[in-house]
């Protein structure tokens, strides 16, 4: 009952992070990216142990997913700029723990080149979004649209650090997508997630083969994703007060993400000595 407790709660704030700066980076943090990767890539695999994994985390991710959609989509319309500083701070504190992960099994001078190539990736990413609907909003999507940009937000889901939501954002969908979730539209909502689900299946085994056969490599790939978001996100302030406020929410952010990042490794820690004493 606890571990799936501790289970839900980290699906609520990855269902949180979903919503902003991206879930894929939170998985890491959290200890749970590899296997929830691993059983979307083969979900009938130990199917019934699969299940019991997964169900606690897939409740918290709707049920904070739900609650939050509405209050995300309000604040992107009114509050941009002070709610890019929160997606900033999330990245920001999110990065050490990545780098951690990232050298847990040594590291190489030739991890550095997967950085420039995230870089590269993300900055042709934002010049198409930037040429594709400079930032206007928009009220009508059509089905062939939302299927896509289903596909976009889930790379950036699965494959952690690569924020694509900074990508819709850009676009002027972001918004209108949300309302269209939170208002229950199934027109949004339906041929957004066939995009989604169809590319998150797709890449799964990829990206389990991946973090397998090129550990190093691949983590370094999502650091450098990371890195080069924080440049995407960074807002535009009005005035000087307006970015001050927006620094401290940054730093608030950050703190709260190290905060979580301390308290999960804590929790952990005490669950594999419990382990071992009732071994």
């Amino acid at each position: 009952m606890r571990d799936n407790i501790t289970k839900f709660i980290k699906g609520m704030i990855i269902g949180i992070a979903a919503l902003t700066a991206g879930a894929g980076t939170f998985a890491i943090v959290l200890g749970i990216y590899d296997r929830c990767m691993e059983i979307i890539a083969n979900p009938f695999r130990n199917f019934k142990e699969n299940l019991k994994y997964i169900w606690p985390i897939l409740i918290g991710i709707l049920i904070s997913a739900a609650c939050c959609a509405k209050l995300i989509s309000f604040l992107l319309n009114n509050y941009e700029a002070y709610t890019r500083s929160a997606f900033l701070g999330i990245i920001i504190g999110g990065i050490p723990t990545l780098f951690k992960v990232a050298n847990k099994e040594g590291f190489k001078k030739t991890y550095l080149i997967s950085i420039l190539v995230a870089f590269i990736i993300t900055v042709v990413l934002t010049f198409w979004a930037n040429n594709t609907k400079a930032g206007s909003i928009t009220h009508y999507l059509s089905p062939i649209e939302l299927i896509i940009y289903g596909a976009i937000y889930a790379w950036g889901a699965v494959m952690p650090g690569m924020t694509t939501i900074h990508i819709l954002i850009y676009m002027g969908v972001w918004a209108p997508i949300l309302t269209g979730f939170t208002s229950l539209n199934f027109g949004v909502i339906i041929p957004f997630g066939i995009g989604y689900i169809a590319l998150a299946l797709t890449t799964a085994s990829m990206i389990t083969y991946l973090f397998k056969k090129f550990y190093g490599i691949t983590y370094y790939a999502i650091i450098g994703f990371s890195i080069t978001s924080l440049v995407m996100f960074i807002p535009k302030y009005a005035s000087v007060v307006e970015g001050i406020i927006g620094i401290i929410i940054v730093a608030i952010f950050l703190l709260a993400t190290i905060g979580i990042t301390r308290l999960d490794k804590k929790v952990e820690e005490t669950k594999e000595i419990n382990e071992r004493e009732n071994c």
